[in-house]
């Protein structure tokens, strides 16, 4: 029993370790979450990001310390004004008590106020780059950015621009031809063929020779025995 619990945990940790890494590598409309890109505005159009949670929390310290460490969320951190906010000081009981919906919280917000992303508690990416991808597809989709899905890369290998590529214009498929209608088979007509041969009956003297050899042969035969019986001595 010991050995099956044993092995049962092993597994459920193993499973724990890859399905983070599966879920942070996962594509979004084709584009893995990694690959994004955050095109922010000037200084004068600055987004905000706040980070909220309560002071000494393993989870709200660990996001802060993405930002720091990961370079994709400290590069983004430098595009924005990036607002950790701890629990219970003033400006958190004023703008965010009322209306986060866990601890800690990730808010991305326009300048104009308007939230394009918030994720809280549990539905945290577990990873710092899962943290990065998320945040860069809300704002790419809040500006109308379509992600680089690989055709698009691949075309904009081939064609780099600046003026436009030529449009492929495909041939159009020639429809198949149909099969010939069958023609007679030209084997040289019907083989000559030879007469079977006729078997030829035998001539009327062989048949009377051989008739008249057979009485002889009888004749001579009981004659013969005649012969032998007189010359016979009697005893």
């Amino acid at each position: 029993m010991n050995r099956v619990l044993v092995s049962v945990c092993l597994l459920l940790a193993a499973m724990a370790a890859v399905v983070p890494c599966f879920a942070d590598t996962a594509t979004a409309n084709g584009v893995l979450a990694e690959q994004r890109v955050v095109n922010l505005p000037n200084d004068q159009g600055k987004w905000y990001i706040s980070v909220v949670g309560k002071a000494g929390d393993t989870g709200y310290l660990r996001v802060l310390g993405w930002f720091d460490a990961n370079p994709s969320l400290k590069s983004l951190k430098n595009k924005v004004h990036f607002c950790p906010v701890t629990a219970g000081t003033p400006i958190y009981q004023e703008r965010y008590a009322a209306n986060v919906k866990g601890l800690p919280t990730v808010r991305v917000q326009k300048p104009d106020g308007t939230v394009v992303y918030e994720a809280a508690g549990n539905n945290l990416p577990m990873t710092a780059e899962g943290l990065y991808g998320a945040i860069a597809g809300a704002v790419n989709t809040a500006q109308g950015i379509r992600p680089i899905l690989p055709w698009r890369r691949e075309m904009e290998r081939r064609c780099p621009g600046p003026g436009p590529c030529p449009t492929p214009n495909p041939q159009p498929t020639p429809d198949p031809q149909p099969d010939p209608d069958p023609q007679p088979i030209d084997d040289g007509g019907t083989p000559d063929l030879d007469d079977p041969p006729v078997a030829e009956g035998w001539p009327l003297w062989g048949l009377a020779l051989l008739v008249n050899g057979g009485f002889l042969v009888g004749l001579a035969a009981g004659y013969g025995r005649k012969l032998a019986t007189k010359l016979r001595p009697v005893k």
